[in-house]
């Protein structure tokens, strides 16, 4: 349902779509009295109605809450010691509720709880669960046996994770392949296991390099027209939807390009915000 922001934030006025700068606490329950606090938003926005974002044809994510890759913490397992009891019917203001949103707006949550959970945000420095792809991913180095490290067992290494659908692994070994040479199929390698991360602008920016380095190609302009595509980027989409037709040998009409600019141009109106 809704989230009424002007019922339950002060200064905001009524019928306010979003709301900037919050702190999103995300609980999990381990039992029907009692979550524990599994990471937080900082610097989040709410949106009054839940936003479906079109992901593939029959697909959609959908959210009330955003925030920056930044600023965004997720807990380790073992980390999650924060404690959060269900309220009671004897004791109604003494716990979290039912619902799946929870606004501690009791006397007992703004002056005792609300500050708690503060300073267990402020002091915790246990560490967070890595899900930046490519800041946690471009710098590590793959862990092999002293003696194999070798373009080649790099490139054998990270196609068998491709294959077996450990992208993760598969962007290591290829960074590692590329650091002892920089050669095209590494790149497009590591372009292709990006996409399948759906670290899009990663694989496009890749992608745009190898093409100005090596030309284009239905492969390269392939990736660059589903990486755009997926980012609802009406520049680079309508771009690479023409040059892949003329690769492929079909002959584009302009009612055609004229129609696909259209509908990436309004998906980009109605979700650019989003992305």
């Amino acid at each position: 349902g809704s989230i009424l922001l002007d019922k339950h934030f002060r200064s905001v006025a009524q019928g306010a779509k979003s709301l900037e700068g919050v702190t999103v606490i995300w609980c999990a329950a381990i039992n029907d009295e009692e979550a524990r606090i599994v990471g937080w938003y900082r610097n989040a926005t709410v949106y009054r109605e839940m936003v479906s974002l079109p992901l593939y044809e029959e697909e959609y994510i959908h959210f009330n809450f955003m925030a920056d890759a930044k600023d965004c913490y997720l807990l380790p397992e073992e980390k999650r010691s924060f404690a959060i009891k269900r309220s009671k019917s004897s004791a109604p203001q003494k716990g979290a509720s039912k619902s799946n949103i929870w606004y501690a707006k009791s006397e007992y949550g703004r002056k005792e709880f609300i500050p708690r959970v503060e300073q267990f945000i402020e002091d915790y420095n246990g560490g967070f669960v890595p899900f930046q792809i490519r800041k946690n991913l471009s710098d590590a180095l793959p862990q092999v046996e002293d003696g194999s490290e070798s373009y080649e067992n790099y490139m054998e290494k990270a196609q068998y994770f491709y294959d077996e659908g450990d992208y993760r692994n598969a962007v290591i070994f290829y960074n590692g392949a590329l650091k002892l040479d920089r050669t095209y199929d590494a790149g497009l390698g590591l372009a292709n296991a990006y996409y399948q991360l759906n670290a899009f602008r990663s694989s496009l920016s890749i992608v745009e390099n190898l093409i100005e380095k090596h030309g284009e190609n239905i492969d390269l302009i392939e990736l660059a027209f589903i990486a755009s595509e997926f980012m609802m980027d009406k520049e680079k989409a309508p771009l690479y939807f023409r040059k892949l037709s003329e690769l492929e040998g079909k002959t584009l009409s302009d009612a055609e390009y004229y129609e696909y600019l259209n509908e990436i141009t309004d998906l980009h109106k109605t979700y650019g915000q989003y992305l």
